[in-house]
């Protein structure tokens, strides 16, 4: 299991600091961020139409949450026009996914 303070896609120390240490409550975070990711993922299509809007914003937010700070920044950047396609926020958050998917494990 990585430790709170290990560099990678996701800064769990983040999340340790923001649950105050509290392990069962940063497991329950990232179970529900990667049940919601399988759906995010789903609506999300090809990056067009103000559902693909809702889902980034969404994505946006709840990456930072967890401590997917370079999801979220992508996602702003997206927001903001930078970019139209979504392919890097999805290598991104897939990324991300798996990060939490080992911390889990561990």
């Amino acid at each position: 299991m990585s430790s709170p303070g290990d560099a990678g896609r996701v800064d769990f120390g983040f999340l340790d600091r923001l649950a105050a240490g509290d392990r069962g409550l940063m497991r329950e975070v990232l179970e529900i961020f990667l049940e919601e990711a399988e759906g995010w993922k789903a609506r999300l299509g090809d990056g067009r139409g103000q559902e693909a809007a809702d889902v980034i914003h969404t994505l946006k937010g709840s990456g930072r949450a967890v401590g997917a700070h370079a999801l979220g920044d992508l996602c702003e950047d997206w927001e903001m026009g930078e970019f139209e396609e979504v392919d890097g926020i999805l290598s991104e958050l897939a990324q991300a996914e798996a990060e939490i998917r080992d911390w889990l494990a561990g």
